[in-house]
């Protein structure tokens, strides 16, 4: 068995692809698999997904049809043989040859259910580093309840960010921790969840991997289908992920600071529905938000008076009224 299996899907990224692939390959560290999942890509890097494979025997390919990055991530965790389990966005890079080299001596150890460290932002065009996430608080091994101390220490990318962590494999199974399908800010939905899980953990405050922002990023496509969508999807990450938060019994304080998270993200639905222009796309907004309004109750847990009165609002105003106000009162 190899120590870490490193899954890259890709769809449609003959021009990053690479050099992705190559920041793995020139790595010092040499105990790994890779696993490319081509999904569905038509612009020549799926054939280039053949042949890595053909040239280098640790590398494997899986095709299959365009079902997003969820989709991808989740058939690599499944043909994954490693410890341990990195997912990296091919249009990225690792930072240096001696990444994982680094990471083996203490964090790799069998025994860390996630491994987290940092990472920077690389502007295509300008050619040079503009953000750099800030260092963890702590360095090293982290023990006890994970979610907590990164909500209360505000860590910035852990929450949403996959590719600056390594997951221990069986860790990942066990708790059949797979991403959801069919949502926008699937990593928001899936994170918190895992992090959730865990209680035994190693903070890194290395940059080890840097993010590429160039034009073609899926992040940054706009238009109101696809603004209507990331609304919708924020309602289900909070009332789902609020739900599961529930059912495993944090403590009481983690609970708090959990339904601010969920809050927030419900928040930022409700502002850019008001944003949305068509009334039809207002509605599925308003048909998600009906669908999960159990998600109202979850108030208790808050020690926000607005964030409790807007709880109030929505049950006793409605959802079409309140979201108004949401967006008057939030949406600056």
């Amino acid at each position: 068995m190899k120590k870490l299996s490193i899954v890259i899907p890709s769809y449609n990224s003959i021009k990053y692809l690479s050099p992705c692939v190559d920041s793995v390959l020139s790595q010092t560290f040499e105990d790994y698999e890779i696993i490319l999942v081509d999904d569905g890509a038509s612009d020549g890097s799926e054939k280039l997904c053949d042949e890595y494979a053909a040239l280098y025997p640790d590398i494997s390919v899986i095709h299959q049809e365009n079902a997003g990055a969820s989709a991808a991530r989740n058939a690599g965790l499944k043909a994954a043989q490693g410890e341990y389990v990195h997912f990296i966005d091919s249009d990225d890079l690792l930072s240096g040859k001696d990444v994982y080299q680094k990471l083996s001596k203490q964090a790799l150890d069998g025994r860390n259910e996630i491994v987290f460290f940092r990472r920077e932002r690389f502007v295509e065009g300008v050619g040079e580093i503009d953000a750099v996430q800030p260092e963890y608080h702590i360095d090293g091994l982290f023990q006890g309840d994970v979610l907590g101390h990164v909500l209360r220490e505000k860590y910035q990318m852990t929450m949403t960010c996959p590719v600056n962590k390594i997951f221990l494999r069986s860790f990942l199974l066990q708790n059949d921790l797979f991403l959801r399908v069919g949502l926008e800010h699937e990593e928001d939905e899936w994170l918190p969840r895992v992090i959730a899980c865990a209680g035994t953990v190693w903070f890194d405050k290395g940059v080890y991997y840097t993010v590429r922002n160039h034009p073609e990023s899926m992040s940054r496509t706009v238009n109101e289908e696809k603004d209507t969508a990331r609304a919708c999807s924020k309602v289900i990450i909070a009332a789902t992920g609020m739900s599961y938060m529930e059912e495993k019994q944090l403590p009481e304080d983690t609970m708090s600071l959990t339904a601010t998270y969920y809050w927030d993200y419900l928040t930022d639905a409700c502002v850019s529905c008001t944003r949305l222009k068509d009334k039809e796309n207002r509605q599925k907004v308003y048909d998600e938000l009906k669908k999960y309004q159990n998600f109202f109750n979850s108030a208790r847990w808050l020690n926000s008076k607005n964030r409790k009165m807007l709880a109030v609002m929505f049950k006793v105003l409605g959802i079409r009224i309140t979201v108004k106000i949401v967006g008057i009162r939030y949406g600056k």
